[in-house]
Protein backbone atom coordinates (compact mmCIF):
# COMPACT_ATOMS: atom_id res chain seq x y z
CA UNK A 1 0.00 0.00 0.00
CA UNK A 2 1.30 3.72 -0.92
CA UNK A 3 1.95 6.24 1.55
CA UNK A 4 -0.42 9.02 1.17
CA UNK A 5 0.68 12.39 3.14
CA UNK A 6 -2.16 15.32 3.06
CA UNK A 7 -1.82 18.69 4.12
CA UNK A 8 -4.61 20.82 6.51
CA UNK A 9 -4.62 24.50 6.75
CA UNK A 10 -6.01 25.13 10.11
CA UNK A 11 -4.62 28.68 10.19
CA UNK A 12 -3.67 31.02 7.43
CA UNK A 13 -3.52 34.26 8.40
CA UNK A 14 -0.05 36.03 9.29
CA UNK A 15 1.09 38.55 12.09
CA UNK A 16 -2.40 38.39 13.84
CA UNK A 17 -5.41 36.55 14.38
CA UNK A 18 -8.63 38.44 12.75
CA UNK A 19 -12.00 37.80 12.47
CA UNK A 20 -13.58 40.65 9.96
CA UNK A 21 -16.92 39.27 7.75
CA UNK A 22 -15.30 40.08 4.87
CA UNK A 23 -12.21 37.65 5.32
CA UNK A 24 -13.44 34.59 6.57
CA UNK A 25 -13.97 33.27 3.00
CA UNK A 26 -10.20 32.25 3.52
CA UNK A 27 -9.88 32.41 7.54
CA UNK A 28 -9.06 34.45 10.27
CA UNK A 29 -6.91 32.23 12.42
CA UNK A 30 -2.83 32.63 12.37
CA UNK A 31 -0.73 30.53 11.20
CA UNK A 32 -1.52 26.27 12.16
CA UNK A 33 -0.86 23.44 9.42
CA UNK A 34 -1.28 19.45 10.06
CA UNK A 35 0.03 17.31 8.27
CA UNK A 36 -1.96 14.12 7.83
CA UNK A 37 -0.25 10.32 7.29
CA UNK A 38 -2.91 8.60 6.32
CA UNK A 39 -3.02 5.69 8.26
CA UNK A 40 -0.23 6.47 11.13
CA UNK A 41 -1.82 7.09 14.68
CA UNK A 42 0.73 10.11 15.00
CA UNK A 43 0.05 13.71 14.84
CA UNK A 44 2.31 16.12 13.30
CA UNK A 45 1.69 19.89 12.88
CA UNK A 46 3.79 23.17 11.75
CA UNK A 47 3.30 25.78 14.13
CA UNK A 48 0.57 26.58 16.82
CA UNK A 49 -1.19 29.78 16.07
CA UNK A 50 -4.61 30.31 16.83
CA UNK A 51 -5.38 27.96 14.46
CA UNK A 52 -4.26 25.08 16.46
CA UNK A 53 -7.07 25.39 19.28
CA UNK A 54 -10.09 24.22 17.46
CA UNK A 55 -8.34 21.01 16.30
CA UNK A 56 -6.87 20.62 19.87
CA UNK A 57 -10.46 21.25 20.92
CA UNK A 58 -11.86 18.23 18.53
CA UNK A 59 -8.46 15.93 19.61
CA UNK A 60 -9.41 16.39 23.10
CA UNK A 61 -13.00 15.27 22.27
CA UNK A 62 -12.11 11.56 22.09
CA UNK A 63 -9.12 11.02 24.25
CA UNK A 64 -6.64 8.24 23.68
CA UNK A 65 -2.87 7.87 24.56
CA UNK A 66 -1.12 10.01 21.07
CA UNK A 67 2.35 11.42 19.94
CA UNK A 68 1.57 14.81 18.49
CA UNK A 69 5.02 16.33 16.51
CA UNK A 70 5.32 20.31 16.07
CA UNK A 71 7.62 21.63 13.97
CA UNK A 72 8.45 24.98 14.84
CA UNK A 73 8.89 27.46 12.44
CA UNK A 74 10.06 30.45 15.12
CA UNK A 75 8.69 31.98 17.90
CA UNK A 76 6.01 35.18 17.04
CA UNK A 77 3.29 35.66 18.58
CA UNK A 78 1.23 34.52 15.33
CA UNK A 79 2.64 31.50 15.42
CA UNK A 80 2.57 29.83 19.16
CA UNK A 81 -0.38 31.80 20.69
CA UNK A 82 -2.22 28.29 20.29
CA UNK A 83 0.09 26.03 22.06
CA UNK A 84 -1.60 26.74 25.82
CA UNK A 85 -5.19 26.29 24.28
CA UNK A 86 -4.29 22.61 22.51
CA UNK A 87 -6.22 20.47 24.85
CA UNK A 88 -4.41 17.51 24.63
CA UNK A 89 -1.40 19.50 26.65
CA UNK A 90 -3.24 18.84 29.43
CA UNK A 91 -3.88 15.31 29.29
CA UNK A 92 -0.94 13.09 31.10
CA UNK A 93 -1.61 10.27 28.54
CA UNK A 94 -0.34 12.15 25.60
CA UNK A 95 3.55 12.99 24.49
CA UNK A 96 3.99 16.18 22.74
CA UNK A 97 7.40 16.76 20.65
CA UNK A 98 8.67 20.49 19.51
CA UNK A 99 11.24 20.59 17.43
CA UNK A 100 12.77 24.77 17.51
CA UNK A 101 15.65 26.48 17.23
CA UNK A 102 16.91 28.60 19.89
CA UNK A 103 18.31 31.98 19.53
CA UNK A 104 21.52 33.50 20.62
CA UNK A 105 18.73 35.20 23.20
CA UNK A 106 16.92 32.66 24.38
CA UNK A 107 15.78 28.98 24.14
CA UNK A 108 12.54 27.69 22.73
CA UNK A 109 11.39 26.02 25.97
CA UNK A 110 12.20 29.24 28.07
CA UNK A 111 9.56 31.04 25.52
CA UNK A 112 7.83 28.29 25.85
CA UNK A 113 7.48 28.17 29.73
CA UNK A 114 7.19 32.03 29.37
CA UNK A 115 3.54 31.54 27.69
CA UNK A 116 2.22 29.86 31.09
CA UNK A 117 3.78 33.01 33.37
CA UNK A 118 1.05 34.09 35.40
CA UNK A 119 0.75 37.45 34.35
CA UNK A 120 0.25 35.79 30.57
CA UNK A 121 -1.72 33.52 31.13
CA UNK A 122 -3.82 32.09 34.36
CA UNK A 123 -2.78 28.41 34.26
CA UNK A 124 0.21 27.23 36.14
CA UNK A 125 2.86 25.24 34.13
CA UNK A 126 2.51 22.40 36.54
CA UNK A 127 -1.23 21.87 34.81
CA UNK A 128 0.28 20.99 31.70
CA UNK A 129 -0.40 17.10 32.40
CA UNK A 130 1.21 15.52 28.87
CA UNK A 131 4.56 14.65 28.63
CA UNK A 132 6.72 17.50 26.80
CA UNK A 133 10.01 17.23 25.23
CA UNK A 134 12.04 19.54 23.12
CA UNK A 135 14.30 18.85 20.36
CA UNK A 136 16.91 21.42 18.71
CA UNK A 137 16.72 21.91 15.66
CA UNK A 138 19.18 23.76 13.29
CA UNK A 139 19.48 25.34 9.52
CA UNK A 140 20.45 22.90 7.19
CA UNK A 141 19.91 19.49 9.67
CA UNK A 142 18.13 16.47 8.85
CA UNK A 143 15.82 14.48 11.07
CA UNK A 144 12.81 11.70 10.84
CA UNK A 145 9.78 11.93 12.92
CA UNK A 146 8.25 8.24 14.19
CA UNK A 147 11.20 6.64 11.65
CA UNK A 148 8.38 7.31 8.90
CA UNK A 149 8.45 11.10 7.88
CA UNK A 150 11.50 12.81 6.60
CA UNK A 151 12.11 16.25 7.88
CA UNK A 152 14.63 18.88 6.13
CA UNK A 153 15.09 22.82 7.28
CA UNK A 154 16.84 25.57 5.72
CA UNK A 155 16.70 29.07 7.19
CA UNK A 156 15.02 32.10 6.01
CA UNK A 157 15.39 35.35 5.63
CA UNK A 158 13.24 36.70 8.49
CA UNK A 159 14.08 38.12 12.00
CA UNK A 160 15.75 35.80 14.73
CA UNK A 161 16.27 31.88 13.71
CA UNK A 162 13.30 31.00 11.31
CA UNK A 163 13.28 27.77 9.82
CA UNK A 164 11.70 26.57 6.30
CA UNK A 165 10.65 22.58 6.75
CA UNK A 166 10.94 20.26 4.18
CA UNK A 167 8.10 17.21 4.84
CA UNK A 168 8.38 13.91 2.96
CA UNK A 169 6.31 10.54 4.03
CA UNK A 170 6.87 8.08 1.12
CA UNK A 171 6.32 9.96 -2.28
CA UNK A 172 4.16 12.85 -0.60
CA UNK A 173 6.13 16.05 0.09
CA UNK A 174 5.58 19.72 0.86
CA UNK A 175 7.87 22.55 1.82
CA UNK A 176 6.72 24.90 4.48
CA UNK A 177 7.82 28.93 3.96
CA UNK A 178 5.79 30.76 6.68
CA UNK A 179 7.96 33.89 6.71
CA UNK A 180 10.51 35.50 4.22
CA UNK A 181 12.04 38.19 2.72
CA UNK A 182 13.80 39.39 -0.13
CA UNK A 183 17.34 39.00 0.41
CA UNK A 184 18.74 42.07 -1.65
CA UNK A 185 20.34 44.91 1.02
CA UNK A 186 18.10 43.07 3.59
CA UNK A 187 19.56 40.78 6.05
CA UNK A 188 16.97 40.09 8.63
CA UNK A 189 17.91 36.41 9.90
CA UNK A 190 20.28 36.10 12.94
CA UNK A 191 23.64 35.82 11.61
CA UNK A 192 22.81 36.79 7.98
CA UNK A 193 24.25 40.40 8.58
CA UNK A 194 28.02 38.75 9.74
CA UNK A 195 27.70 36.15 6.66
CA UNK A 196 26.89 38.91 3.89
CA UNK A 197 29.78 41.29 5.21
CA UNK A 198 32.36 40.51 3.28
CA UNK A 199 30.59 39.84 -0.37
CA UNK A 200 27.01 40.86 -0.08
CA UNK A 201 26.45 39.88 -3.26
CA UNK A 202 28.05 36.36 -3.22
CA UNK A 203 25.89 35.88 -0.55
CA UNK A 204 22.88 36.57 -1.68
CA UNK A 205 23.24 34.47 -4.72
CA UNK A 206 23.98 31.86 -2.19
CA UNK A 207 20.94 32.56 0.31
CA UNK A 208 18.83 32.32 -3.25
CA UNK A 209 20.43 29.15 -4.78
CA UNK A 210 20.04 27.34 -1.63
CA UNK A 211 16.27 27.88 -1.43
CA UNK A 212 15.75 26.94 -4.72
CA UNK A 213 17.73 23.74 -4.11
CA UNK A 214 15.26 23.19 -0.99
CA UNK A 215 12.54 23.18 -2.80
CA UNK A 216 13.40 21.59 -5.96
CA UNK A 217 11.56 18.48 -6.89
CA UNK A 218 8.85 18.67 -4.04
CA UNK A 219 4.71 18.35 -5.21
CA UNK A 220 3.54 21.12 -3.23
CA UNK A 221 5.29 24.86 -1.66
CA UNK A 222 3.00 26.72 0.59
CA UNK A 223 4.77 30.37 0.39
CA UNK A 224 4.52 33.40 2.42
CA UNK A 225 2.75 36.14 0.07
CA UNK A 226 2.16 38.49 3.18
CA UNK A 227 2.40 41.60 0.76
CA UNK A 228 1.73 42.67 -2.80
CA UNK A 229 4.71 44.36 -4.87
CA UNK A 230 2.70 47.41 -4.59
CA UNK A 231 2.88 46.92 -0.87
CA UNK A 232 5.79 45.44 0.10
CA UNK A 233 7.42 46.27 2.99
CA UNK A 234 11.10 44.14 2.97
CA UNK A 235 12.63 44.85 6.48
CA UNK A 236 8.54 43.51 7.93
CA UNK A 237 10.31 39.47 6.84
CA UNK A 238 7.58 38.73 4.34
CA UNK A 239 7.41 38.34 0.31
CA UNK A 240 4.92 38.58 -2.42
CA UNK A 241 2.83 36.42 -4.94
CA UNK A 242 5.49 37.18 -7.51
CA UNK A 243 8.11 36.70 -5.21
CA UNK A 244 7.04 33.14 -4.39
CA UNK A 245 6.54 32.39 -8.02
CA UNK A 246 9.77 33.27 -9.17
CA UNK A 247 11.37 30.48 -7.09
CA UNK A 248 8.49 27.81 -7.23
CA UNK A 249 9.57 28.32 -11.40
CA UNK A 250 13.47 27.53 -10.69
CA UNK A 251 12.71 24.42 -8.59
CA UNK A 252 9.93 23.20 -10.80
CA UNK A 253 7.38 22.46 -7.97
CA UNK A 254 4.19 20.93 -8.88
CA UNK A 255 2.06 23.53 -7.05
CA UNK A 256 2.29 26.64 -4.93
CA UNK A 257 -0.12 27.84 -2.29
CA UNK A 258 -0.23 31.32 -1.51
CA UNK A 259 -0.04 31.76 2.57
CA UNK A 260 0.45 34.00 5.76
CA UNK A 261 -2.11 36.34 4.41
CA UNK A 262 -1.87 40.18 5.76
CA UNK A 263 -4.25 40.36 8.56
CA UNK A 264 -5.77 43.65 7.11
CA UNK A 265 -6.31 41.52 3.39
CA UNK A 266 -10.62 41.25 2.49
CA UNK A 267 -11.29 37.84 0.37
CA UNK A 268 -10.93 40.13 -2.54
CA UNK A 269 -7.60 41.18 -1.83
CA UNK A 270 -6.22 37.46 -1.55
CA UNK A 271 -8.42 36.40 -4.84
CA UNK A 272 -6.15 39.59 -6.24
CA UNK A 273 -3.05 38.62 -5.43
CA UNK A 274 -3.93 34.74 -6.44
CA UNK A 275 -5.12 36.38 -10.14
CA UNK A 276 -1.80 38.57 -10.20
CA UNK A 277 0.53 35.37 -10.83
CA UNK A 278 -2.62 32.68 -12.21
CA UNK A 279 -1.85 33.27 -15.85
CA UNK A 280 1.82 33.11 -15.26
CA UNK A 281 1.49 29.94 -13.34
CA UNK A 282 -0.17 28.06 -15.50
CA UNK A 283 2.61 28.90 -18.35
CA UNK A 284 4.62 27.43 -16.46
CA UNK A 285 2.75 24.32 -15.42
CA UNK A 286 2.21 24.88 -11.77
CA UNK A 287 -1.02 25.03 -10.28
CA UNK A 288 -1.32 27.74 -7.61
CA UNK A 289 -4.16 28.28 -4.96
CA UNK A 290 -4.37 30.59 -2.04
CA UNK A 291 -4.82 28.68 1.53
CA UNK A 292 -7.88 28.53 2.65
CA UNK A 293 -8.45 28.07 6.52
CA UNK A 294 -10.41 24.02 6.50
CA UNK A 295 -9.23 22.69 3.68
CA UNK A 296 -7.00 19.84 2.68
CA UNK A 297 -4.46 18.98 0.00
CA UNK A 298 -3.34 15.97 -0.93
CA UNK A 299 0.99 15.80 -1.34
CA UNK A 300 1.30 12.71 -3.50
CA UNK A 301 0.84 12.52 -7.46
Amino acid sequence: MSKIMKLKFLGVRGSRPTHKRSLLGYGGNSTCLEFHCVGEKFHLFLDGGSGLARRGHELGESPTHRNFHFLVTHTHWDHILGYPFFKPIYDKRNLLVFYASNTTRSTFNDLFFGLQRSANLPVPRHQLKARLAFEKVAPDTEFTIEGKVKVKTFQLNHQGVTLAYKVQYGDCSACIITDNAPIQGNYLGEGMPARAAQDPLAFEREFEAGLVAFLKGVHTVVFDSHFTEETLKADWGHSTPQRALAFCRLAGVRRLVLFHHAPEDMDEQVDNKLQSVFHDACHSGIEVEAAREGEEWDLCG
